[in-house]
């Protein structure tokens, strides 16, 4: 039986590849003289703000400091109230040197914890708002840089997880193979409402947008290309022949965290920084406009 339950998982894992294999980076990005004005941005699906761990010990907030990104967008950030963890007033102090400005955005609030998404930024932000979605942990944050006396309209996403974990794959192989398939369709059409919302702020701007985040789908699927739909893949766009795994666990290797930008905003710029501090790995590009 336990033959069974490899061969399904080592089909699911060919499935996937079929997905993404495709998103292979292919462009060749302008050169970054022709741009006057440019911002580097980092996206980081942190799982949980790196198991919650204090300053010193915390491996996120050190890579990030080190970075030194114009913008950081955090997704799955983690603070508590006991002092034996990472508390939000230490996560606010750590970054108010190099990072003046912020949008700390909860989707979970309760007398133990916070769970949601952050932005950190060395220049203003404006118009905060948030997304919400009827999810319990799955939010989009909507702000607005001011840089180099531009506005830019930033979306930090994080949209709904299959949530697949080892017990899923200690059941029976036909058990598992309807779960598993019940957990995917589920998270899917939640998705798909979600990319909804996220395009149509993306239309109603008047301004041009970056939307970054963790969108819990391939390059391929109704949700990127809802979210996508004519803005530029930051990834795709500045190198050629590259493929960006950003999720790396179970053993899988699939590309699902993202920097778009809008037509008159160019990616010079995407690298994805192949770190063991998350379940993710983070996304740093820069991008560039006249």
């Amino acid at each position: 039986m336990r033959t069974f339950k490899y061969i399904f998982y080592f089909l699911l894992l060919l499935l996937l590849l079929a997905v993404a294999l495709p998103n292979i980076s292919h462009g060749t990005p302008p050169q970054s003289e022709e741009f006057s004005k440019q911002l580097t941005v980092l996206t980081y699906n942190t799982h949980r703000m790196g198991m919650f761990a204090k300053v010193r010990q915390n491996r996120v907030i050190q890579y990030l400091l080190r970075q030194d990104a114009d913008v950081i967008c955090l997704q799955e950030v983690e603070v508590y109230k006991t002092p034996k963890c990472l508390t939000l007033p230490e996560l606010r102090l750590v970054f108010k040197a190099k990072y003046p400005y912020s949008y700390i955005d909860f989707s979970i609030y309760n007398k133990t914890r916070q769970f949601g998404n952050v932005v950190f930024s060395k220049y203003p932000l404006i118009h905060k708002q948030t997304i919400r979605y009827q999810s319990r942990a799955n939010i989009s944050s909507r702000c607005d840089i001011v840089a180099f006396g531009d506005t830019i309209r930033l979306i930090n996403n994080h949209l709904e997880s299959i949530g697949f974990n080892s017990a899923d794959f200690d059941l029976s192989d036909e058990e598992m193979a309807q779960h598993v398939m019940d957990k995917y369709t589920s998270a899917r059409d939640i998705r798909h409402e979600q990319a909804k919302c996220v395009r149509a702020e993306i239309e109603q701007s008047p301004y041009p947008v970056i939307a970054v985040g963790d969108f819990n789908d391939f390059p391929n699927s109704y949700t990127y290309w809802t979210v996508r739909h004519t803005m530029r893949d930051a990834f795709l766009c500045s190198s050629w022949g590259r493929y960006g795994a950003t999720f790396s666990k179970h053993g899988l290797g699939i590309r699902i965290d993202y920097i778009l930008c809008s037509r008159d905003l160019h990616p010079l710029q995407c690298d994805v920084q192949q770190v063991n501090h998350s379940d993710h790995y983070p996304v740093l590009a820069t991008i560039g406009w006249r």
